[in-house]
């Protein structure tokens, strides 16, 4: 019996209400949406607005990092948020995803983002791996660290057992593992890549006429010289296609889900302090930024309404053209 358990500390800008149902509505709803959109209106439309939630996810995951990286230097963060925040980052990610597309993307635009995105996964991990290597005395409640919870599949587990932390240590380092194997072969292609195109651009000649390697086929698939032509707007989804399409959403939509349900229940099964439920100005600046999102969906609606209405009153002024252009050739043959 745990009835004198540790109240824990509220830090409501981590994770309050107002933080959990903006990122819940983003990564939930925002998948719905656009799934919506790619089935029943295809086109460059619901490519804009993926591009659209998909930033907005990154860009809220990368702050939510930061604060709790933040607190954790100032000794602020308890065990239980750090995990809150661990768990709302699976939710959300770190992907910085620019929602325009540039013309021009060459190397050293490539080169700037990969080493960002290697920056902030490099900050991520390394904060996950310092709160279950620390947990036992992590944050500023270290005699609340032994009565935290987390649940898993709905079981509550002691978020201090050595079992459980040595585990999630194992997936992570096999994470690090396959990542660094990535980014080894990828940085290959990488340097094919910028060799490649200063060897094209010194002969004025392309390569057609020799023999291509592996390294000169990965640029021409991923790399076309000519970025200035947009790839057609994707066609509507049928047959096979629509149902792969739809068993991926699908499969992502249930991992939300229990990622929600799983946050949840692991705030109910903690003794929170009660101003965790209150409202400050943090999560109130979370739920405005969901205005960003539900105005490209408002655009996206309007725009296609707009077309359709241009589109029938096209028709329309084609049906009126018609018949006066038939009684004029029957009369001319007359």
């Amino acid at each position: 019996m745990k009835s004198t358990a540790c109240v824990i500390e509220a830090n409501p800008d981590v994770s309050g209400v107002g933080i959990r149902i903006s990122i819940y509505a983003l990564c939930l709803g925002g998948a719905i949406v656009s799934y919506l959109l790619r089935v029943f209106a295809p086109g460059e439309d619901p490519k804009e607005f993926s591009r659209g939630v998909s930033s907005a996810l990154g860009i809220q995951g990368l702050a939510l990092l930061c604060t709790a990286i933040y607190q954790t230097f100032k000794g602020d963060l308890t065990l239980f948020h750090a995990i809150c925040v661990l768990h709302l980052l699976a939710l959300l990610g770190t992907d910085l995803v620019n929602k325009g597309r540039y013309a021009g993307f060459g190397p050293r635009r490539l080169y700037f983002f990969a080493a960002l995105q290697v920056l902030i996964l490099g900050a991520f991990t390394a904060f996950n791996i310092y709160v279950w290597v620390t947990a036992p005395h992590f944050g500023s409640q270290p005699e609340c660290n032994a009565s935290t919870v987390y649940v898993v599949f709905g079981v509550s587990i002691t978020a201090i057992s050595p079992v459980f932390r040595y585990i999630v240590l194992a997936i992570l380092a096999a994470t690090v593992a396959w990542y660094a194997l990535i980014f080894t072969c990828i940085l290959p292609c990488l340097c094919g890549y910028h060799r490649y195109k200063k060897r094209k651009f010194t002969s004025g000649n392309t390569i057609e006429g020799q023999k291509q390697g592996w390294m000169n086929w990965f640029v021409e698939v991923n790399f076309p010289v000519d970025q200035n032509i947009m790839p057609p707007p994707p066609k509507k989804l049928h047959g096979q296609e629509l149902r792969k399409y739809t068993f991926n959403r699908v499969v992502y939509c249930s991992f939300c889900v229990y990622l929600i349900v799983s946050l949840e229940q692991t705030v109910q099964r903690n003794r929170l302090n009660p101003e965790e439920k209150g409202w400050t100005f943090g999560q109130v600046i979370a739920i405005f930024l969901l205005l960003g999102v539900a105005n490209e969906l408002v655009n996206v609606l309007l725009a296609r309404w707009d077309r359709n209405k241009a589109e029938s009153s096209r028709e329309q002024a084609l049906v009126r053209f018609r018949p006066s252009t038939g009684n004029s050739r029957r009369s001319s043959s007359v």
